[in-house]
C-alpha cells in the first residue's frame, strides 16, 4: 500500500515536472501567435480634448486608433497595430507607395494627397456634391458596388483598402462673409483636388497649402478662406481667425483610407483576413458617428464663444452649384483615367436614383 502511494506521489510529481518544461513552451507558443503591425497615421488624435470629447477621443486620427482597438478586441489580440505619429516614418503624402512597399504593414490615408498616381481617388473622397450623407456613401458602396470596385483600383499597387467613413461636415472657412456663393469671387482659398476645381467655379483662385499653415495664412490674409471638415475650426483654432463657416451645401462627406499592404494582408490567418473585410466598414460607418458630433460641437463652439457665422446657402442655390458642377467637373473627373469615369458611373447611377440628377 505503502509503495502505491510512493508511485502516485513520484508519478504526480513526473507529471507536475512535465507540465512546468511545457508551459514555458505553450507561452512561447502563445506569444508567437500574435501579429504585430506597424502602421502610421495620417491624422494624430487630439493631445487635448475638447468639448465631451476627451484626449484620445477627439480629432480625426482619433477614429482610426479606436478601430485598432476594435481590431485588437474582435481578434482576441492576435493582431495589433503600433501606430507612429503622422510623416515620422514617411511623408503622410505618401502613404500609397509606403504600403505597397511593406515600409509598414498598414496605414491610414486621403486619397487626396495622392490622386496624382490614383486618380480614382477622386471618386473615393466624395468628390463635389457625389453624397449628401455617409447613409448615401455607405450604400454606395454594398448596393452599388463602389466597395469592390475601389479594392480592385488599390490592388494595383500593392495595398489592401478598407474604408474609412469620416462623416465630416466639410466646408468653408472665411475670413469675409460668405451667405451666398457670390461672396467668393475673386477669393484666395485653400483647396486641394477637384475641391480646388469647385473654387474656380465659384469664381475664387485655390491655393495649395500644408494643413498645419492654414492658421498663420488666414491671419496673416495670405488666403481668405480654407476648406475642410468643421472640426478644423477646433484642431487648428480657425474659430480664432475666421469670421464665417459655410457649413451648407457640404462639399464632400468624404471617405478616408485604410490601406494595409496586400502581402501582409494576405499572409494573415483567413479568420483574420475575413473579419477586416466584412466587419470593418460596418464599424467605421458606426464610428463615423463620433466625427459627425464632433463637427457639430465645433459649429455651435465657434458661433456662441467665438462668434463665428454659420452660413447655409439656399436649396435655390444648391440647387444651380450641383447642376454646374455636374455639367463642369464631373466629366473633367472621368476624363482622368477609364478607372475614374467606370467609378464615377456607379455613383451618377446612385445621384440619378435619388432624382438629385437627371
Amino acid at each position: 500500500m505503502k509503495r502505491k502511494k510512493m508511485m502516485a506521489v513520484v508519478s504526480a510529481m513526473v507529471v507536475f515536472a512535465f507540465l512546468l518544461t511545457l508551459t514555458p513552451a505553450l507561452a512561447k507558443k502563445s506569444a508567437t501567435d500574435v501579429i504585430h503591425w506597424k502602421g502610421q497615421l495620417s491624422y494624430a488624435p487630439s493631445k487635448t480634448g475638447f468639448g465631451p470629447f476627451a484626449v484620445g477621443q477627439a480629432g480625426v486620427g482619433a477614429q482610426f486608433v479606436m478601430w485598432s482597438n476594435w481590431l485588437k478586441e474582435a481578434s482576441g489580440g492576435r493582431l495589433v497595430i503600433e501606430w507612429a505619429e503622422p510623416n515620422s516614418i514617411f511623408p503622410v503624402q505618401d502613404a500609397d507607395l509606403a504600403i505597397g512597399k511593406n515600409v509598414v504593414q498598414v496605414a491610414t490615408g486621403y486619397g487626396g494627397y495622392y490622386r496624382g498616381r490614383i486618380p480614382e481617388t477622386d471618386i473615393e473622397t466624395g468628390g463635389v456634391f457625389l453624397w449628401e450623407n455617409e447613409a448615401q456613401v455607405f450604400e454606395c458602396l454594398h448596393k452599388y458596388g463602389l466597395y469592390q470596385a475601389l479594392q480592385k483600383v488599390y490592388e494595383k499597387h500593392n495595398i489592401k483598402w478598407l474604408p474609412n467613413h469620416c462623416n465630416a461636415i466639410v466646408g468653408i472657412a472665411t475670413t469675409f462673409p460668405a451667405p451666398n456663393p457670390e461672396a467668393l469671387k475673386g477669393k484666395k482659398i485653400r483647396a486641394l483636388g477637384m475641391w480646388a476645381d469647385y473654387v474656380r467655379s465659384l469664381g475664387g483662385t485655390p491655393v495649395s497649402l500644408p494643413w498645419g499653415e492654414m492658421y498663420m495664412a488666414l491671419k496673416l490674409g495670405t488666403i481668405d478662406g480654407a476648406m475642410g471638415g468643421a472640426g478644423i475650426l477646433e484642431e487648428l483654432k480657425l474659430k480664432e481667425v475666421v469670421k464665417s463657416f459655410v457649413a451648407s451645401p457640404i462639399i464632400s462627406t468624404a471617405l478616408s483610407s485604410i490601406m494595409i499592404n496586400l502581402d501582409a494582408f494576405n499572409a494573415l490567418p483567413k479568420d483574420l483576413q475575413q473579419l477586416l473585410q466584412r466587419d470593418t466598414p460596418y464599424v467605421t460607418y458606426a464610428l463615423s458617428s463620433n466625427w459627425y458630433n464632433q463637427c457639430t460641437w465645433c459649429l455651435k463652439n465657434a458661433q456662441t464663444d467665438y462668434g463665428v457665422n454659420i452660413e447655409r446657402w439656399s436649396p435655390d442655390d444648391v440647387k444651380k452649384l450641383t447642376d454646374l458642377v455636374a455639367s463642369k467637373i464631373y466629366p473633367k473627373i472621368a476624363a482622368r483615367s477609364k478607372g475614374n469615369a467606370k467609378l464615377l458611373k456607379i455613383v451618377l447611377k446612385q445621384m440619378k436614383d435619388y432624382g438629385r440628377i437627371k
